[in-house]
């Protein structure tokens, strides 16, 4: 993933406790590279809070 890619949650459930549309996209507004530990990624969806440092394997692409 790279920042402006546009992102859907991979999973569902997360979205719905989050209050995000279940197929609502977002963008990576920020990459957080960690040595040693997974990549977390800053996420905006329109009308939301941005979610930040959460897990990249959370999202999928949109293609």
């Amino acid at each position: 993933m790279a920042q402006g890619d546009q992102v859907v949650f991979q999973r569902l459930d997360l979205a719905e406790i989050l209050g995000i549309w279940r197929h609502a996209r977002g963008r990576i507004v920020g990459i957080h590279q960690q040595s040693g530990h997974s990549a977390t990624v800053d996420v905006k969806f329109e009308g939301h809070e941005t979610l930040e440092r959460y897990l990249a394997d959370l999202f999928q692409l949109v293609h």
